[in-house]
This record gives C-alpha cells, sequence and structure tokens, in this order.
C-alpha cells in the first residue's frame, strides 16, 4: 500500500517537499535584514518594561520598515491549506475519475482499510511539511514577535500547534469533498470554500472567546496594554457614565480645548473620559494555540469519519 501510494502521489508529495525547501530558502534570504536592523537598532533594549528615551521612535521606524515584509509573511497561512486540499482532494476524486477504484477495491483490500492505510501515509506527509513550516515562520518572525507578540493573527495564523491543525483539517475536508463530488476540480473549489469559511468563522467568532478577555482603563487618549504584544480586540474612549464617546464628539472635545487653551488630554480627564481596552494577554499564546488546534483536529476527525462512513455505504 505504500509503494502505490507513494506511486500515485509523488508528484505532489515532491512539490510539497520543494515548496517547503522555497519557503525555508525565501525566509533565511529575507530575515537577514531584519535581524541586522533588531540589532543594529539595539531594539532589545526598547522592550516593556523599558523606558529608555527614544524607544518609541525605534520601534515605529523598525515597524514602518519592514511592515511589507511582514504583510508578505502572513500568505504563509495558504500553504498548510494548499498542500491539504491538494493531495486530499484528489485522493478519490481521482479513482472515481479515471475507473480505477474497480480495481483497488478487489483485491482483497476492503474499502475501509484502502481508504485509512493511504490517509494515514499522506497524513504523515502533511503534517510533516506543516511542522517545517511553522518552524520556519517562527524563526522568522523572532525580531517581530518580540515587539508586536504573537497573539495577533498575523503572528498567531502562522505559528506554533494551529498550522499542522489546519493542514490536518484541509487534508480531510480534502478527501471527503473528492469523495462527494468524484471529480478533482469541483472537490478542490469546495475544499478550498469549506476550510476558508471554517478557518474565518473559527478566528473571528470563537478565538477571541476561547478565555474570557481582559480590561483595562486608562485616563489617556490611547492605551496599548502589554507594550503592544497582547491582542487588542477593542479600544474605546468613553465618558463619565460609561457611554462609547464617538469620534465626532471627542474631535468636538479636542478642539473646544485647544480654542481655551488647555491641554486636550487634561480637559478630557476632567470630563471624566476615559479609554478601555479589551484585549487578550500575550501569554495566552499556548493556550490558545492548543485550544484552536484541537478543534481543528476534531473538525478533521470528523470530515474522516464521515468519509469512510460514506465510501462504505456509496455504491461504486
Amino acid at each position: 500500500m505504500a509503494w502505490v501510494t507513494w506511486r500515485q502521489h509523488r508528484l505532489q508529495v515532491l512539490a510539497t517537499a520543494g515548496l517547503v525547501l522555497v519557503v525555508g530558502l525565501t525566509a533565511l534570504i529575507t530575515s537577514l535584514p531584519v535581524r541586522d536592523a533588531y540589532h543594529h537598532e539595539a531594539l532589545a533594549a526598547c522592550l516593556p518594561p523599558s523606558t529608555r528615551p527614544g524607544c518609541e521612535l525605534i520601534v515605529n521606524h523598525f515597524r514602518g520598515e519592514f511592515a511589507n515584509l511582514a504583510e508578505v509573511a502572513r500568505w504563509l497561512i495558504l500553504f498548510p491549506a494548499l498542500i491539504g486540499v491538494l493531495i486530499g482532494a484528489p485522493l478519490l476524486a481521482r479513482e472515481f475519475e479515471h475507473g480505477t477504484f474497480r480495481l483497488a477495491w478487489t483485491q482483497g483490500v476492503s474499502r475501509r482499510r484502502w481508504l485509512l492505510s493511504k490517509t494515514l501515509l499522506l497524513v504523515a506527509v502533511v503534517l510533516v511539511a506543516a511542522v517545517a513550516l511553522a518552524g520556519i515562520a517562527m524563526w522568522w518572525r523572532v525580531p517581530f514577535d518580540h515587539v508586536d507578540g504573537r497573539m495577533s493573527p498575523a503572528a498567531f495564523d502562522i505559528e506554533g500547534l494551529v498550522v499542522p491543525a489546519y493542514a490536518l483539517f484541509a487534508l480531510a475536508v480534502g478527501i471527503l469533498a473528492g469523495l462527494v463530488l468524484r471529480h478533482t476540480l469541483p472537490a478542490l473549489a469546495a475544499a478550498a470554500a469549506v476550510f476558508l469559511g471554517a478557518r474565518l468563522g473559527v478566528e473571528n467568532l470563537l478565538r477571541p472567546h476561547y478565555l474570557a478577555p481582559l480590561h483595562t482603563t486608562s485616563a489617556g487618549l490611547s492605551a496599548s496594554p502589554g507594550g503592544g504584544r497582547n491582542w487588542v480586540l477593542d479600544n474605546v474612549l468613553v465618558d463619565a457614565v460609561g457611554r462609547v464617546v464617538s469620534a465626532a464628539r471627542e474631535d468636538v472635545a479636542i478642539v473646544h480645548a485647544q480654542r481655551a487653551g488647555v491641554d486636550p488630554q487634561q480637559y478630557l480627564q476632567l470630563l471624566g473620559y476615559h479609554r478601555v481596552v479589551t484585549f487578550q494577554p500575550a501569554s495566552r499564546f499556548w493556550a490558545f494555540q492548543g485550544i484552536e488546534a484541537t478543534i481543528f483536529v476534531a473538525l478533521a476527525a470528523v470530515a474522516l469519519a464521515a468519509a469512510v462512513a460514506l465510501l462504505r455505504r456509496r455504491p461504486a
């Protein structure tokens, strides 16, 4: 079974290995200027709880210099999905398209055993590739994570335990889509759509509430708890009775203070205005990683169980 699986999927496996290699080489090359700037500008001395003068300018300069590079790195989130879907969707769909399933299922091997044997081998390939991608991303983002933390989606989605979990889910959904649709291209499209919907749904609806968020109150016009490393969910200005102050209302108060020759921040404090920040602390990174990885592994298990049950009942 291992030899047959390799023969049928060797191009996808080799393409996956090539993709990981390209990502690794690209990360190595692009990390050089980032690490050089991080050490040259002595950013480590500006990390919280440091109060070193001029740190805000240094940190902002670093962020601005490499903002585009960090934004490009976010596209790494697509690679685990691509690996999983491109390997999973053709697994059954191609058998149906070419009619080879009749031969595969008449060799003394049950449909269930045939599917599970091939799936386990491909799961190993997908997980190894995804773990490698996660490791590369975590190594590449070290300077950025020191400055901005890992809780925001830009870092969270491409680091840690969730990356192999995403890939496993994409593989399982691809297998199920291939069984249901029996054609590779429609299966690829359907699996990609389901994966994207699940990812966005979990990120926007569930992740902010894995654990109860924390709140902090500041009398200033702005606040960034934890030196910017935390994942800020909400940052609003409220009045003395807790009502949210609109941007227009805040602007009117600031203009009024300026005309009166009063410091705007002191004036807002006199009015009882204060800022309430809702956030998930950086210390919860691994807890959130474990929760989200468990969710997607469970979804993958459901998809694979559905595929096995459907394969046993569906006529050839």
